[in-house]
């Protein structure tokens, strides 16, 4: 190599340069490598691509700004039919029976199988009840719940449907302070009768299905749960329930407590083993000795 390089020294400078880049050439050939590309910076064109960045920077940036937030897929989704966390009252804890309140022992050898639910349902304590005389009122045609029993005891049993049906998903806004109004005027002179105050309706609402048993009752037709937005009690009432109970037999100031338990469906590999079931409350009068059924005491 080096007297080739010699050799090329003492020749002309054109053949010198052009012998020169055949000996490179060679050179890289046999290493195996491949001849390298000269870059030449033009800054004319280097200013024409800024200006080009420049002007799709505004679009590429809000792409960017708008990566983190959360945008539903495609033109037709509808919102999420959801409630928010923070507008679901807190659940309270429940309250176990009393030690010396049992459920009944024929509600799972006679009522439940009667009823064509399965005998090992958890059944939940609600809690005691005064009857009171608009519980047997027939213009009445309710069965109220004691607040505090459905609050504690009941709630937490219910699904976010049936809560919703029942208007207890969430608690009721304070009522406002009333006014004092002034009383009727009275019949003019000229015949004209004062204005007549019109009573407020209230908000109208379904209910969740539910039915009332009775040990030898039975169980009544299926009557709604719900409660009322004026007084915020929680009431049983509907078609049938002035019959059941009439045969109940309950008579004002009768102390009973409250059980309740519902069935939900159950499939085993596409198999319906039982179907779902409304809610029952059981109503077990305290002072009965017997708590005895139809069943176990037939007439």
């Amino acid at each position: 190599m080096h007297q080739g390089v010699r050799h090329l020294s003492s020749q002309a400078p054109e053949q010198h340069e052009e012998q020169k880049l055949v000996v490179v050439r060679s050179l890289l050939k046999a290493m195996g490598k491949r001849t390298l590309a000269m870059v030449v910076y033009d800054p004319a064109a280097a200013a024409e691509q800024q200006r080009a960045a420049k002007q799709e920077r505004p679009a590429t940036a809000t792409i960017y700004a708008d990566a983190g937030a959360v945008v539903p897929y495609g033109t037709d989704v509808e919102p999420i039919d959801a409630v928010p966390l923070s507008a679901v009252p807190p659940r309270l804890p429940r309250e176990p029976a009393p030690p010396d309140r049992e459920e009944p022992p024929c509600l799972r050898n006679h009522i439940l199988p009667a009823l064509r639910l399965r005998a090992d349902l958890p059944v939940h304590y609600i809690g005691k009840k005064t009857v009171t005389g608009t519980d047997l009122d027939g213009h009445q045609n309710r069965f109220r719940i004691p607040t505090d029993g459905v609050l504690r005891n009941l709630r937490p049993i219910l699904t976010i449907d049936e809560l919703a049906d029942a208007n207890l998903l969430y608690d009721p806004a304070p009522r406002p302070r009333r006014q004092h109004e002034p009383e009727p005027k009275p019949v003019l002179e000229n015949g004209a009768t004062a204005e007549k105050r019109k009573k407020k309706q209230g908000r109208a609402h379904g209910g969740l299905a539910v039915k009332l048993v009775d040990l030898d009752a039975g169980a009544s037709w299926e009557l709604r749960l719900s409660r009322w937005d004026s007084s915020r009690g929680t009431v049983v009432k509907g078609e049938g329930y002035l019959d059941f109970i009439r045969r109940c037999r309950f008579k004002e100031n009768d102390v009973v407590d409250i059980w309740a338990f519902k069935q939900g469906a159950f499939r085993h590999f596409g198999v319906t083993m039982c179907d779902a079931s409304p809610l029952h409350l059981l109503i077990v009068k305290r002072d009965d000795q017997q708590h005895g059924c139809r069943f176990c005491h037939p007439a």
